[in-house]
């Protein structure tokens, strides 16, 4: 304690140097701030890059054949007419000289393809040619022109991973110039669309919304202090204190490389709202000393002497609750417990140093009437409430047990039926523009959820091979017709190329191969040793759900073992649904194992940090009994999970053991003085009570502003979070208050029971030791 007078010394004797650090590390945060990279709904953010699946898919499907595919759907009465055909050929044109362009498809590249192995010309001919040729084509082109009214573009774009923000903003740029530029005729409509798009558009109204929701977040938190903060002076300084740590928070962001996406934003919320609490509690304890009429400098070492340990012990519990996220499989779920990590650190900082140091300046520089600094044996309105609802709680103890049991248990059983929303689209606004223009889209042409067979051989171009890919295809549409809507293959092609017929000879496939337009053989065949199969299942993703999807890949896995591939061919299974598939497995079956790692991990450490089973044991079992009642509130309340609601458990742990440790540290400092648990509990629950509920309250109306988020998943999380903080609070002036008392009766039983232990031990010994003198 005497090291802590010390610190507390220090920090109001060190005003300048304390200044001029804050303002270093924040021109330091500003600069790197500004590096921080935006992240969409991307496969990397949900699927580890180290994991065995990622690898399968990333080094061999995304490295030779992965491409996104954005779209420009044409609309109108007939876009096979010459004169539409040709403005799509000029924009096909151009955008083929584009960096960063892998290919582009569309039927007037076929058409001239065709017209040039005629005349040796490329163009678009006439239009009863163009007619002859769309004729002849068959099948070939449906996937580009499924009727005369629509037809679409396909531009090959590198996957998002491998472009920078700038990048592909700049090519989604030049997508648009190259729509006007190619001048199509009036009464076409012409839509942009496409994944690429798509995620530039959630990037753009993420970046635009989130400032937005902070602000609003800020203003609520305001609101909050004024009204349940005004028994203090400046009751408003926490706020700017722990925005100052976000601030550093956001410095530390852009160091170390972490995107900013839709989980990492929604844990600034959490940071502001449990750093918020520790700038309030040295903030309250300081008022409480000075209005006891200690002096400034009293009140500011008794502060640290009395507030620093107990917070910085619910720091760090509150770090091992979000350090479990670190075990999730989502990275998403990881960065957002790295954030959580980190912020609350730097808000700790902020609120020691830069915090302390402002009321110390400011109580010095104005110092209190001494009518002001006339305390109330009662303290505030909300503290004494909280008083006379822990004294309820204790004469019912039994009561408040019981149904704190029930509730639990009956809410671990309902979380079992809580459904996981698996169709990442419906996280966000189903108003936005490119969302709908995406969703017309596969309208027209059906779903673009497929799953890649892999094929690995020798010569995937050997005859033997060729017709294996083909007759799997075709068995696949077959046994699976009510899922696969399209089984196509470089198979495909050559046989539409060669009559209908595929070629007995390796050297006449090759020959196709080779005449084939370099956007379709690339887009299956990688050299000769390398093929994929791509199967269209529509909007399966949707239609089936989690268990669903992994029914449809493990048939699609016993479809391949009974039609085995031929010797020395290897076939694996891949694509971005079996992916979410296993990241949706992960949010189902990891959020319990983390939950209960949190917990281990924070029992752990108060053990070691307090060598006390029954203050280990306080913090631990009313964020058990939290944990349950979430699952009603979840079930009931028609909640779906998510990655952010997924981290559910962490953040009852982070938000309930907070709570839970700074009432403890309080009791047993007021048992200390007044020897009755009663009385001292009585007492923490007046003089930390109004604290805990202005940082509870300042918490949930900063959360109330996530529910004002056009994007669903952050919405949600925002109604999940404010639930959490509510149910937090109520345990630690319910539950907690009757099982500090009861554990407590406990304690002095037992050692009451070994005090009389050792007097009949002793007892017994001298009266053996009267015997054996008298003998």
């Amino acid at each position: 304690m005497a090291d802590l007078e010390r610190l507390g010394e220090w920090i109001t004797g060190n005003p300048v140097i304390i200044i001029v650090a804050a303002v270093l590390l924040t021109l330091v945060s500003l600069h790197y701030a500004q590096q921080i990279e935006s992240q969409g709904m991307t496969t990397e953010a949900f699927v580890s890059k180290d994991s065995a699946l990622y690898q399968l898919y990333d080094h061999l499907y995304l490295e030779n054949f992965g491409s996104d595919g954005n779209m420009i759907l044409i609309e109108g009465d007939d876009v096979a007419g010459a004169e539409v055909l040709s403005s799509i050929l000029r924009l096909s044109d151009h955008m083929h000289q584009v960096e960063h362009v892998l290919g582009v498809q569309s039927a007037a590249d076929w058409i001239a393809d065709e017209e040039y192995k005629r005349t040796g010309i490329r163009q678009i001919p006439s239009q009863e040619r163009i007619d002859e040729i769309l004729a002849n084509a068959g099948t070939s082109i449906a996937h580009l022109m499924p009727d005369r009214g629509h037809t679409r573009i396909i531009i090959g774009m590198p996957t998002t991973s491998t472009l920078t923000e700038e990048q592909r903003n700049r090519l989604l740029l030049e997508t648009e110039n190259a729509v006007d530029y190619a001048e199509f005729p009036p009464g076409y409509g012409v839509t942009i669309t496409g994944d690429p798009s798509f995620q530039a558009a959630i990037v753009q109204m993420m970046n635009s919304t989130n400032g937005q929701i902070l602000a609003l977040c800020g203003l609520l938190m305001i609101v909050a202090l004024l009204l349940f903060f005004r028994h203090v002076r400046w009751s408003l300084l926490p706020l700017p204190v722990v925005l100052l740590g976000i601030v550093w928070t956001l410095g530390a962001m852009g160091l170390l490389h972490i995107r900013m996406g839709m989980t990492t934003f929604a844990a600034f919320p959490i940071m502001i709202g449990i750093g918020i609490d520790y700038a309030i509690q040295f903030h309250n304890r300081i008022d409480e000393e000075l209005s006891k009429g200690k002096s400034v400098l009293q009140a500011s070492t008794r502060t640290v002497k009395y507030v620093a340990i107990p917070v910085l012990v619910a720091l760090t519990v509150t770090e091992a609750g979000f350090f479990s996220l670190l075990s999730s499989s989502v990275p998403s779920t990881q960065d957002f417990g790295k954030m959580c990590m980190i912020g609350l650190v730097m808000c700790y900082l902020s609120a020691l140093f830069v915090n302390l140091t402002i009321l110390y300046q400011s109580e010095k520089r104005l110092p209190r009437k001494k009518m002001a600094a006339a305390h109330s044996e009662n303290g505030s309105p909300i503290g004494a409430f909280i008083e006379s609802t822990a004294t309820f709680c204790i004469e019912r103890w039994k009561a408040v047990l019981a149904l704190a049991l029930l509730l639990a248990l009956a809410g671990n059983y309902a979380d079992i039926l809580v459904p996981i929303e698996t169709n990442s689209q419906n996280y966000i606004p189903a108003d936005l523009p490119p969302l709908i223009d995406l969703k017309h889209m596969k309208d027209v042409y059906g779903g673009t959820d497929s799953i890649k067979f892999l094929i690995q051989a020798d010569d995937v171009t050997d005859p033997e091979n060729l017709k294996w890919m083909d007759e799997f295809g075709s068995y696949l549409m077959r046994s699976r017709e009510d899922r696969t809507e399209r089984a196509t293959s470089i198979a495909t092609y050559i046989k539409s190329a060669n009559g209908g017929e595929l070629p007995g000879d390796t050297t006449r496939a090759r020959e196709i191969i080779a005449s084939l337009p370099s956007s379709v053989s690339s887009a299956y065949l990688n050299g000769h040793n390398l093929a994929i199969i791509d199967v269209n299942i529509g909007n399966a993703q949707l239609n089936l759900g989690t268990e669903g999807m992994e029914r449809l890949v493990r048939s699609y896995e016993d479809d391949l073992a009974w039609h085995t591939p031929p010797p020395g061919v290897s076939v694996r299974i891949t694509g971005q649904p079996v992916l979410m598939t296993t990241v949706m497995d992960a949010l189902t079956e990891g959020r319990v194992e983390m939950s209960l790692l949190g917990l281990f991990l924070i029992f752990v450490l108060l053990l070691l940090i307090y060598r006390d089973l029954i203050r280990a044991l306080l913090p631990v079992l009313p964020m058990l009994v939290v944990i349950g009642w979430m699952g009603l509130v979840m079930y009931y309340g028609g909640l779906k999970y998510t990655p952010l609601t997924a981290t559910l458990g962490a953040l009852v742990l982070g938000v309930g053991s907070e709570y839970a440790i700074l009432m403890m540290e309080r009791f047993y400092e007021e048992l200390e003085n007044v020897g009755n648990p009663i009385d001292a509990l009585k007492i923490t629950a007046n003089r930390i009570g109004s604290a805990l509920v202005a940082s509870g309250m300042a918490v949930i109306f900063g959360f109330g502003a996530l529910i004002a988020s056009p994007f669903n998943i952050i919405s949600n999380f925002g109604v999940v979070t404010v639930m959490s903080v509510v149910l937090a609070l109520v345990t630690t002036f319910t539950v907690f208050v009757v099982l500090a008392i009861r554990m407590e009766v406990q304690r002095e039983v037992l050692e009451n029971a070994k005090l009389e232990m050792k007097r009949a031990i002793a007892l017994i010994n001298n009266q053996r030791w009267r015997r054996i003198n008298g003998n």
